[in-house]
């Protein structure tokens, strides 16, 4: 009885046949990779301004702005000619889960940077306790992130910490936006080398 010889796997990626079914990542560094790809790599424009867009995502995500960061950010790269979407992965630097523990890093650094200590006695334990101690914080994660009251008192104590916080946040957002930027431009005149645009007909 003659031998079945096993159908080959379909090809992906650059050896995809057109119309064929596109294949879904799997798992999530393969969805980040995806999403990194098509979302900037891949984007139809010059790397300076791919690059410039990550940045300002970067120093848009590090600020106190949730909740209307992607507003800022788009804003931001059309008054400073950088590209609207690269920028849209990094933005999100903060989001329910990170904004307590980043903007608390935030504020220490920009206490140190403004008065030259870390110190979190008097007002700055203060305000440090409240928002550990906000209401809802007892709540399970998946309640705690759509509770009103919660993120209203996460939002007075981050405006508490003043000047510090911004300070901190805008050095924070400025030095990953720059990593960010360097990262970005090579990796976009890298993957362009090795996926270059087919000629115009």
């Amino acid at each position: 009885m003659a031998q079945v010889e096993p159908t080959p796997p379909a090809p992906t990626g650059d050896l995809a046949v057109p119309g064929a079914t596109p294949v879904v990542p799997r798992g999530p560094w393969a969805k980040v990779r995806h999403l990194v790809v098509h979302n900037i790599l891949h984007l139809d424009d010059t790397p300076h301004r791919i690059a410039f867009g990550v940045f300002l995502g970067f120093l848009v995500g590090a600020t106190p702005t949730i909740g209307i960061q992607m507003v800022v950010y788009v804003a931001l790269a059309a008054l400073l000619g950088a590209n609207k979407i690269s920028g849209i992965l990094p933005v999100w630097l903060s989001n329910p889960i990170t904004a307590v523990p980043l903007f608390y890093g935030n504020w220490r650094i920009g206490r140190f940077l403004m008065q030259g200590d870390t110190d979190a006695s008097g007002a700055g334990r203060a305000l440090i306790e409240k928002v550990i101690s906000l209401p809802g914080a007892d709540l399970p994660l998946h309640q705690r992130l759509f509770n009103a009251e919660f993120w209203s008192a996460a939002m007075d104590a981050f405006v508490a910490m003043g000047a510090e916080l911004w300070v901190g946040s805008i050095v924070v957002g400025v030095v990953a936006g720059a990593l960010g930027y360097w990262a970005t431009y090579q990796a976009v005149l890298a993957y362009r080398r090795h996926h270059p645009h087919p000629p115009e007909p």
